[in-house]
């Protein structure tokens, strides 16, 4: 289940390039779904963590990738530790509520996303709520930052 933390950011918050590169495996590049999630949000090609195609920077290593993809690459190969969402952009999502069907993922918004997919189910952490849906979520979202936008 995706689980869900609202708060400001901390000093840990954001520097998901500097985890990634200290936590990665070359392994996790073998797997579809890491190779899908790259296609889905950087519109690049994994042939291997060390080579990957991007249609906007040619031939990349996997250090080079969105800040967005590398959190979704955390939250599933690594679903304990929990992340900071905001580092994602809105393309992020889907693949965010999928990681949360398939295992308990903890992630952190600062922000409320504009759009989560119709499917999301999510349980917030303080409360144990679980709600359902992209509009109870986002709700759930926006009443619990304290200014209504990013804090």
């Amino acid at each position: 289940m995706l689980k869900v933390k609202v708060g400001p950011i901390e000093p840990y918050d954001g520097t998901i390039d500097a985890i990634f590169r200290n936590q990665y495996e070359d392994a996790w590049f073998e797997d579809a779904f890491v190779k899908e999630m790259v296609m889905e949000v950087d519109k690049s090609e994994v042939v291997s963590a060390n080579l990957i195609i991007s249609p906007v920077l040619g031939p990349i290593s996997c250090d080079r990738l969105s800040g967005g993809v590398k959190v979704l690459i955390m939250l599933y190969k690594m679903p304990e530790m929990e992340q900071w969402a905001s580092s994602c952009g809105d393309n992020c999502l889907p693949a965010m509520v999928k990681i949360g069907k398939m295992q308990d993922v903890t992630v952190k918004f600062s922000h409320c996303p504009d759009r989560f997919p119709d499917d999301v189910e999510a349980e917030f952490l303080d409360t144990g709520e679980i709600l359902k849906g992209d509009r109870d979520v986002g709700l759930a979202i926006i009443s619990r930052l304290p200014t209504g936008g990013i804090i």
